[in-house]
């Protein structure tokens, strides 16, 4: 086993230790200065509780999956680096503007950010993003957009 991989479980489970110890105290807390309302008080902290849980999963399951020839429309402008054609050339930092155009090329899972083609964009300043680039764009930045799924194209024989 990785000598960091152990410390980690080692401090989370120190961790886990020091939430149970401190709920295990505020329960104990409120029965003892509340004890005909501490019951009331308990069931109210756990509907909270199971409450943000719940809105926490259906905020997580509610971002949109991404395939490869999707269109990405966009509904706020997008910060993105472009991806240079050759090694000599480096990347740009790019911005793909409001109300325009992005086709997926494919999704980078384990770096989290999703490569795709410039299909649209605002070109009256050097800053913006030409279209037919290609760029890598973070997907934490995408947050407001309207995924159009495409079909591909296959050539009949």
């Amino acid at each position: 086993m990785n000598l960091r991989f152990g410390f980690i479980i080692l401090v989370l489970a120190f961790l886990a230790l020091l939430l149970a110890i401190g709920v295990l105290t505020a329960i104990r807390w409120i029965r003892m200065h509340y004890p005909e309302r501490a019951n009331a008080i308990l069931a109210g902290g756990a509907a909270i509780v199971a409450g943000a849980v719940v809105m926490t999963i259906l905020e997580l399951n509610d971002r949109p999956l991404f395939r490869p020839h999707d269109l990405i429309t966009l509904q706020e402008p997008v910060v993105a680096r472009t991806i240079p054609v050759d090694r000599a050339a480096g990347s740009v930092t790019c911005i793909v503007d409001l109300h325009e155009h992005l086709g997926v090329l494919e999704i980078e899972v384990e770096q989290g950010a999703l490569k795709a083609r410039v299909e649209s964009n605002n070109t009256s300043a050097p800053v913006f993003c030409p279209v037919g680039a290609e760029v890598r764009i973070d997907l934490n930045w995408l947050r407001r957009l309207t995924v159009t799924r495409r079909q591909t194209q296959v050539s009949g024989s």
